[in-house]
């Protein structure tokens, strides 16, 4: 349609020389460069995690959430959204459930948020990775590379459990160039070797690839001085490294995991001072489990709890 109106508009002109030469090519407009998108999740505010299987099923039968609930999700007061994949051996190796992931992105990019996506759970030292996962890594890869770069981010895993940054890295770096030679173009995210923690990402060196992100998971709580004190060398590594960082779990203290009030209280604390580091945070989430669950069904209305928190 747009190529057939063009050429409409255009006839007149290749009809009457003359006049195409009185008015003159039109001036070029200079175009603002496009912010990339690392520096654009850098200024996000508050997202949540949309947990495992709850994005993509419900009592264990397939469902696509669907572009109203991404639009209430908004509504609700969310700002981006971070997914991931359960592992191969929970999906099958067929991408069948990585497509209704596809389709979970493709609605939330939809709403106007910003998506991360991890395309496994878990990778362990202890429990190290056979073909079939790396395979089922570099299939999932090949799946998300077709979604929106400008809008979405792929992680190779939910979180990685290794005794130190020496043992991780290599894998960490494999990893993420598995995801790049399918993805040249997406921003890829990474965290530190011991569940993503704030201590183990401060002793990690970023890798060499320069279109990352990196992802903190805290469930520690504590009150602002305390919050202040493990996020502020969070802050400093990222402006020593010059990396865009986000919390991308936070829940309140292990504790309060089932105690809506404590971990509300945890959120009063936390919030603010990572608003005040630039630190975005991506709260832990809808599920369909018990602990840190933000929603009474399977709607995006907040218990009211966490409602208070998030206004205030």
């Amino acid at each position: 349609m747009t190529l057939r109106r063009r050429a409409f508009l255009t006839a007149p002109l290749a009809l009457s020389p003359g006049c195409a030469t009185a008015q003159g090519p039109a001036a070029a407009q200079p175009r603002t460069p496009a912010v990339p998108l690392r520096e654009r999740l850098g200024a996000l505010g508050v997202g949540a995690n949309v947990e495992r299987w709850f994005a993509v099923a419900s009592n264990n039968h397939p469902r696509r959430l669907g572009p109203a609930w991404w639009r209430g999700f908004r509504e609700a007061g969310f700002d981006h959204v971070r997914l991931f994949i359960p592992e191969v051996g929970a999906t099958g190796e067929g991408m069948e459930i990585p497509e209704l992931f596809r389709g979970a992105v493709a609605d939330a990019t939809a709403a106007g948020l910003p998506v991360l996506i991890g395309l496994s759970d878990f990778i362990k030292h202890d429990a190290p990775w056979g073909e079939r996962e790396w395979s089922a890594l570099a299939a999932r890869a090949a799946l998300f590379a077709r979604t929106d770069p400008g809008r979405v981010v792929l992680a190779p895993v939910n979180e990685a459990v290794f005794p130190d940054p020496a043992a991780w890295m290599p894998v960490r770096d494999r990893l993420l160039g598995v995801l790049r030679r399918a993805a040249p173009r997406h921003t890829l995210m990474w965290g530190g070797h011991e569940w993503g923690s704030w201590a183990s990402l401060v002793q990690t060196a970023p890798p060499a690839d320069p279109n990352t992100i990196v992802e903190v998971h805290d469930y520690v709580g504590g009150d602002a001085g305390a919050v202040e004190w493990r996020f502020g060398q969070v802050a400093a590594w990222r402006e020593r490294h010059r990396q865009t960082v986000l919390v991308a779990e936070l829940g309140g203290a292990t504790a309060h995991a089932e105690n809506r009030g404590a971990w509300a209280a945890d959120l009063r604390q936390s919030l603010p001072v990572l608003r005040r580091l630039r630190l975005p945070a991506t709260l832990w989430a809808y599920t369909h489990g018990g602990h840190w669950r933000m929603q009474p069904g399977e709607g995006t209305a907040l218990y009211p709890e966490l409602r208070g928190a998030l206004s205030g």
